[in-house]
Order: structure tokens, then sequence, then C-alpha cells
């Protein structure tokens, strides 16, 4: 029972993203706020979980070994998942659309599996071997030349091939970077299990990083307001939704395996081409192929999914 609610939390957190990746699209086509999207997500994040561990969160235990182990797994987490994978996810979309970005990112799963193998002794059995070639193949299939042209159509307008490809990498480097959070996460509610204070220091993680680089490239007065600019509604969304998302993911990981977790939360793909393509329009819904590769991927997930219980 704790294993499905916390399957159908890692569900929700999926939803929540996708509907952030479709903000982060609508978002991009204005310039109101431009640069200042993934700051202002961290920050809200930082806000909304500290609230709630003030609020919610248990009492801090006493600082000891352990608690320190937590914390500094809460800090790698928030830097693979708030600094890398987030930083590369915001620029993916713009780049590649919230409908490509969402499908390669479902190698989420692939990056958290093999890093549980290593860090968690979680076994890849033959079931898992399998499915991370379906997953792969599929996103193989889709960033192949000869649906390059294919996967450009659905974008509205006609974007460069090279930013595509740009936006593509990057979508990767997200997925390795949230598919090593989600691992982190789990190593530190070890030894510190309270998820809301493991959001809260991931944020602020984030948050300072963005205060260190800010400090090393501002040189004129014109770089510190633009980094001011107010932000637009679909911005605020988008922190908002993703902020939920990350909330439901941290507890999700309380209730089940990292491995599963990363599996339900891949299907944001799916509610990422639903809004994106029927909803709010802001790219043309998918063809074929598209599906074709969906399935294949999603067989990969399945199998992945059930292969803890092959033992």
């Amino acid at each position: 029972m704790t294993a499905g609610f916390g399957g159908l939390l890692a569900v929700f957190g999926a939803f929540c993203y996708a509907f952030s990746s479709v903000s982060i699209a609508k978002s991009s086509q204005s310039v109101q706020g431009r640069g200042n999207d993934v700051l202002i997500s961290v920050l809200m994040t930082a806000v909304v979980s500290g609230a709630l561990w003030l609020l919610l969160g248990p009492t801090m235990p006493e600082l000891n070994r352990g608690v320190l182990i937590g914390v500094v797994y809460f800090v790698a987490a928030g830097v693979l998942g708030n600094v890398v994978g987030r930083l590369t996810l915001f620029r993916s979309v713009e780049l590649a659309g919230a409908i490509e970005t969402g499908f390669i990112r479902r190698l989420i799963p692939v990056f958290a599996a093999l890093l549980a193998f290593f860090l968690l002794g979680e076994v890849i059995t033959t079931p898992v071997v399998i499915a991370f070639f379906l997953v792969t193949s599929g996103v193989v299939i889709m960033m192949s030349r000869a649906s390059v042209k294919s996967a450009s159509d659905l974008a509205v307008g006609d974007p460069d091939p090279r930013e595509k490809n740009k936006g593509r990498a990057m979508a990767v480097a997200s997925a390795a970077g949230y598919g090593g959070s989600f691992v982190s996460r789990k190593l530190a509610m070890q030894t510190l299990p309270d998820p809301l204070a493991g959001v809260f220091i991931g944020a602020m993680t984030g948050l300072m990083w963005f205060a260190v680089s800010w400090v090393f490239r501002f040189k004129s007065r014109d770089a510190f307001t633009w980094r001011i600019q107010r932000p637009s509604g679909w911005q605020l969304l988008a922190g908002s939704s993703m902020t939920a998302g990350q909330v439901a993911l941290f507890f999700s990981l309380m209730f089940t395996d990292v491995t599963v977790v990363a599996i339900m939360s891949s299907i944001e793909m799916f509610f990422a081409a639903w809004l994106a393509g029927h909803i709010f329009k802001t790219e043309r819904r998918p063809g074929p192929r598209f599906y074709l590769s969906s399935a294949l991927a999603a067989t990969g997930v399945t199998l992945l999914a059930l292969a803890p219980r092959f033992g």
C-alpha cells in the first residue's frame, strides 16, 4: 500500500513537471523576465518548502554524524537537481520544445538505476538490461537523422537544427542530473528522513550557486537590472508547479525505491505531449513516429518497474 502511494505521488510529480515544461515553453515566447526563469523557480521552491518545513516538518534531530551525512547528500542532490538538472531543463525546453525534452528525459530511470546499482546496492537483472535497451532505443529513434525533421515539425515556427541538437544534449544532461539527484536524496533520507528539509536544503544550495555565479559574472549595473526583472505569469506557474513536483517526488522516495520513483516520474513525457499538443497548443500534435518511439520506451519503463520484483 505504501509503495503504491509512493508511486502515485511520483505520477503527480511527473504531471507537475510536465505542466512546468509547457509553462517554460509559453514563457520563452515572451521577453518579460527573460533569464530569470530558473532563479525564480529555485527561489519559489526554497520559500514554499521552507514554510512547509516550519509548519509541518518534524523536529530537527540533534546534530550528529548521521544528520551531517544526510545534509551533505541533500546538498549534492541540490546541485544535481536544482543546478544541473533544472538549468539544462529550462534551456532544453526553450531550444527543443516541451515534447521532445520530456521524451529524452525518460532516460532518468536509466541513470537512476545505474547509480542505484553502484551506490545503493540495487541489483540490475536481465529484465533491467532489456528495459535499458528498449528505453535508449526509443530515444535513439527519436533523435536519429530520419526523425529529426519529424521531431522539428512538432515545434511551432522554424527552429535552427543546431539549436535543436543543443537542446537535445541539454535534455540528456538534465536526465543525468535528475537521475543522480534521486539517488542522492535516497541516500540522504537513510540518515535524515525529512523530505521537506531535503527540498529546502537542495533549493538553498541552488540559490547559493546563483549568488556565487552572480558575483563572478556581475560587471555592470545593467547586468544587475537584467537579473531583477519582474517575472511573467508563466514563469510563476512554471516555478510553482516545479516546486509541487519536487516536493511530491521527495515524499515518494519515503515509500518506494529509487528506480520505481524514477520510472513513474518518466511518464512526464506523456503529460507534456498532451498538454503541449492538445491543451496549450505550444507545439503541434506528435506524429506516428513519435508515438512508436514512445511505445517502445514505455515497454522499457514497464519492464523496469517490474524488474525489482523479478529478484
